[in-house]
């Protein structure tokens, strides 16, 4: 089976255990680390997601992928948080962060800005409204090559 079917095949089976808990499923990796598989499941809520939160489901969610016979070899599971430069990957996600400050890169043309970072003010339409400095960018969600928060240090 390929990668991305797994990774279909786990969100279809764990996203119903999670949001029955209240948690969001923030990304799923599944890797191949020298001759070890890894899947990560990164994890969130609001408040934040504690050590005990990624020991609990890090046992409740391998059972629930062990049992279905979803990876038919060995690997390891990873339960995380996304962190405080969580990613950005659903329309929903740049309204909630709004106000907070995000890095964006952008899938480039010849001559186009590929890197952006300022604060970000939402989602208008299918464009995410980035202000930086006194520039206020619409940058068109399909441009979007990844997103995610940053921090001021």
């Amino acid at each position: 089976m390929k990668p991305d079917d797994t990774i279909a095949r786990i969100n279809k089976l764990i996203l119903p255990v999670l949001q029955a808990h209240g948690m969001e499923l923030v990304e799923v990796e599944f890797v191949r680390v020298g001759r070890r598989h890894l899947l990560r499941l990164y994890l969130d809520k609001p408040g934040g997601v504690t050590l005990e939160d990624c020991a609990f489901y890090s046992h409740l969610l391998g059972e629930v992928i062990d049992v279905h016979n979803v990876i038919n070899h060995a690997y390891t599971l990873e339960v995380s948080s996304p962190g405080l430069t969580r990613p950005l990957k659903n329309k929903e996600d740049f309204n909630r962060y709004a106000g907070r400050l995000a890095r964006i890169t952008v899938r480039g043309g010849t001559g186009k800005r590929s890197l952006y970072r300022g604060e970000l003010l939402g989602l208008e339409g299918d464009a995410v409204k980035l202000q930086e400095g006194s520039r206020i960018h619409q940058i068109p969600l399909a441009d979007i090559a990844r997103a995610r928060l940053d921090i001021e240090f």
